[in-house]
């Protein structure tokens, strides 16, 4: 049974919600910072659920906002931040998946020890030349960016995010899972990776693994999008954010569907279409889903219990109706 609320005009969209997402699942989304659907299924209104990769773009938003407010230089060396970090190039690397960092040799309950994981990227010599090369760096990403941010604020990611954007937007959406939200968390599904297993744990939820263990709703992650459209980034910082880094880059992982990547977020690609060329945002695994679309105005989150999409097959099966329905109400910015 789907529940929740759409607003008028936006029916089809709660019709094509309306399908097997194979557990429970939930659906935001808002136009021109107006909540317009919030639907669920499977879950109680209040769920919320981990974001995996989505999480990535949560990071991202952290540091964009600091180099509007002229404490980060992305084009600057990472060491001007880190003086440990052994290899010279600019941030703007690190968020781009170009550094060459792509794996470590941690994993488990290691990521749970933030020093041991900075530490040791710290020392890794690049799989490429930096900026020649790009390859997803899944797991390494949120450490790497977090921990410029910590560098430059003297705070985590996680509570970064909680004090400068989370609480003043009144999101229920965290990097670092405080005890008092456990009660809310649902379950991640079957076909779930080392690394989820990992954060079905309570100690994998209250750490800061910020590739991966953002905590929140669906209706708080389309928020954030929202607000990022609507003035939490300003618009050159964000014509920046979106601009392709590496497009034509050889990658050392062949994909049957490329990803693509600006400056902290996944652009659209045969495997997460989104809205089309204007839509900027992250997937995460399993079929999670966050991004907007700065062509109509359309900020939106799809979180998931089952965790079944293979994007080397294409798209999720389970994105495919609702985005369908969202196309129908892509109208261009004036």
């Amino acid at each position: 049974m789907i529940e929740g609320t759409v607003a008028p005009g936006f029916e089809d969209v709660r019709e094509a919600f309306a399908l097997d997402h194979g557990g429970g699942a939930q659906l935001a989304v808002y136009q021109h910072g107006e909540l317009v659907a919030d639907l669920w299924t499977g879950w109680a209104r209040d769920r919320v659920a981990v974001t995996m990769s989505c999480t990535k773009a949560l990071v991202a938003i952290c540091a964009h906002l600091l180099a509007e407010r002229g404490e980060l230089d992305l084009d600057a060396p990472v060491t001007r931040y880190w003086p440990e970090f052994g290899t010279e190039m600019p941030v703007l690397y690190l968020l781009s998946h170009r550094a060459g960092l792509p794996a470590f040799h941690l994993d488990g309950t290691d990521l749970l020890d933030w020093d041991r994981c900075t530490a040791e990227l710290a020392a890794l010599t690049p799989e490429w030349v930096p900026g020649k090369a790009f390859a997803y760096h899944s797991t390494t990403y949120g450490f790497l960016v977090g921990e410029v941010i910590r560098r430059v604020t003297g705070s985590t990611p996680g509570r970064f995010f909680d004090a400068e954007i989370a609480r003043p937007l009144g999101l229920d959406l965290w990097i670092g899972l405080p005890e008092a939200q456990e009660h809310r968390v649902a379950p991640i599904g079957p076909n779930r990776t080392v690394l989820a297993e990992l954060l079905a744990t309570r100690a994998g939820r209250a750490a800061e693994i910020p590739s991966a263990n953002g905590i929140g709703d669906a209706r708080s992650l389309a928020a954030l999008y929202s607000s990022v459209l609507n003035g939490l980034l300003k618009p050159a910082t964000l014509d920046r954010a979106c601009v392709p880094q590496t497009d034509g880059l050889p990658t050392p992982v062949e994909m049957p569907h490329p990803q693509r990547f600006s400056l902290g977020f996944e652009l659209t690609r045969s495997a997460s279409p989104l809205l089309g060329p204007a839509s900027f945002g992250h997937a995460g695994a399993g079929g999670r889903l966050g991004f907007a679309d700065r062509d109509s105005g359309l900020a939106v989150a799809y979180l998931c219990e089952y965790s079944g999409w293979n994007p080397g097959r294409g798209p999720d099966e389970r994105w495919l109706p609702w985005l369908t329905a969202l196309r129908s109400h892509h109208t261009h910015r004036a």
